[in-house]
């Protein structure tokens, strides 16, 4: 019974390429200039998406923990700290939402069922508005202004 053995040099181009590969480095003048800061604050806003999800978790088991554990969790909101990361939240999110939108007609089909898209100026700044109204309305739900 005789063994097979593997080509070392199987994969490897039968000539040389007019090219080589270059070697892995950061883009010119990362971070100082272009838009590397406005990625790595969209790309810092999912940590913050992550912490207020583990809040929202800890709002769900204190629900069902009883009355008591909710609202030991209200008081613990009411903390200047857990004020401040949220007011942060709010902001940085806002900032990852409203930046979101302009990213949003690059992805559309240039018609929609029978009609045009809209301009891309007119699509984000109604995605926007959109996404200001609302905002506004829940914060009034909120304050119990309505």
């Amino acid at each position: 019974m005789s063994t097979l053995r593997a080509r070392l040099d199987a994969m490897r181009p039968s000539q040389a390429g007019p090219t080589r590969t270059a070697d892995p480095r950061p883009p010119d003048h990362f971070p100082s200039r272009g838009n590397y800061r406005s990625y790595l604050m969209f790309g810092l806003g999912s940590s913050l998406m992550l912490l207020v999800s583990a809040n929202l978790l800890r709002v769900v088991k204190s629900l069902g923990d009883g009355e008591r554990a909710f609202d030991a969790l209200l008081e613990s909101f009411a903390h200047p700290l857990y004020l401040g990361f949220h007011l942060l939240a709010f902001v940085w999110l806002s900032w990852v939402a409203l930046h979101f939108f302009a990213l949003f007609p690059k992805t559309q089909p240039f018609r929609i069922g029978p009609f045009k898209r809209p301009p891309d100026a007119l699509l984000v700044t109604g995605l926007r508005a959109l996404f200001l109204l609302s905002t506004l309305l829940v914060t009034a739900l909120l304050l119990g202004v309505l």
